[in-house]
């Protein structure tokens, strides 16, 4: 696969307004990465699995039939928010030599591109694009009049639909570790350490901190969690073992249920 190159004025990456527009970049980029990694023979298939997850993280424009946009968009909002299968009537068009095959943009420049200003399209997340494009058992071709074309094998949209990287086993997100973790008050021996810790935490950015107990798989840390804004740093000594964390929801929301902060900034 060797991707023809961009076609000026076929997408515009300096006016980006939005997640459409943040997906688009983000997979012009990963093919022009994946196009140039092949034609280099460096790197090919990790530029390419690059791309598929990158694709699947993103947003799809399909094309569909005026009379099935209402339709399209409520199954559309019921899918999103219960992570269920959605299916669209979605538009065909003819390949170089006149087969069947679906159509997909990532870009609303890509779509203008193709087809004349105006013609219906649906934002879909790329999952729920993909499994509707597998599902019709044809090619598919992303962005057909650039900036950079790809044609979708129907075994490429079946694994992608499927969660795996097609041409291999392995999943296309890898699988995550979720643990419990119990909080509850420290003991006196955290509250020795208040004093020091304040006076290091008054010439820093720190809005708040908090000395809790943590029970993670068994194992008991003293955890000081720190709360700031962006960009806002902080020295400290603690004893060896104590887990040092920034503070964000939801572990925000159940450290202040346990506990007060034992220094907010501007109080010391």
């Amino acid at each position: 696969m060797v991707p023809d190159a961009p076609e000026p004025g076929s997408h515009d990456r300096s006016t980006p307004s939005g997640g459409l527009e943040e997906s688009s970049l983000a997979i012009f980029e990963a093919m022009l990465a994946a196009r140039d990694a092949e034609a280099n023979g460096e790197g090919g298939r990790a530029a390419l699995d690059g791309f598929y997850r990158t694709l699947m993280n993103g947003t799809l424009l399909l094309p569909v039939p005026p009379e099935h946009g209402d339709e399209a968009k409520s199954a559309l909002a019921a899918a999103v928010n219960d992570d269920e299968e959605v299916e669209v009537s979605v538009l065909l068009a003819a390949d170089a030599d006149g087969r069947a095959t679906s159509v997909c943009f990532a870009s609303v420049a890509a779509l203008s591109a193709w087809s004349p200003r105006g013609t219906a399209s649906l934002p879909l997340p790329a999952r729920i694009a993909i499994g509707n494009m597998a599902a019709a058992g044809v090619p598919a071709i992303m962005d057909p009049a650039g900036p950079i074309p790809y044609r979708f094998e129907p075994e490429e949209l079946t694994a992608l639909a499927g969660g795996v990287l097609p041409g291999t086993q392995e999943p296309l997100a890898p699988p995550t570790a979720t643990r419990s973790i119990r909080l509850r008050l420290a003991g006196p021996h955290a509250i020795a350490l208040e004093p020091a810790l304040r006076d290091a935490l008054r010439p820093t950015d720190v809005e708040a901190a908090w000395l809790v107990e943590s029970e993670s798989d068994g194992s008991r840390h003293l955890m000081l969690g720190l709360l700031g804004g962006e960009g806002a740093s902080a020295v400290v000594d603690v004893p060896d073992g104590t887990d040092v964390v920034w503070l964000e929801e939801p572990l925000l929301a159940s450290v202040r249920a346990v506990s007060d902060p034992f220094y907010r900034r501007g109080r010391g």
